[in-house]
């Protein structure tokens, strides 16, 4: 079942309404999540920015990030 509520999330750059819902997938290339949370807001940051993955996802998914070349990769299956 979807949800969605309003909530304040706080980062660098202050506090920001979004939308919270509960997504049934998230897939990132090949690796996906299920019964994800993801939060929805204007994200407006004088940038062309699409999304944000954030830790949970990345913790979630097995996400390898290589800062030397810029890329993520996901690890194998256990």
């Amino acid at each position: 079942m979807k949800f969605q509520t309003l909530v304040k999330v706080y980062g660098v750059g202050g506090a920001e309404s979004v939308f919270a819902r509960c997504m049934d997938r998230l897939q990132v290339g090949g690796q996906a999540v299920e019964g994800f949370e993801i939060n929805i807001g204007a994200m407006d940051y004088g940038l062309e920015i699409n999304g944000i993955l954030g830790m949970d996802f990345l913790l979630a998914s097995g996400a390898v990030i290589n800062l030397h070349t810029l890329e993520m990769a996901f690890q194998s299956s256990k």
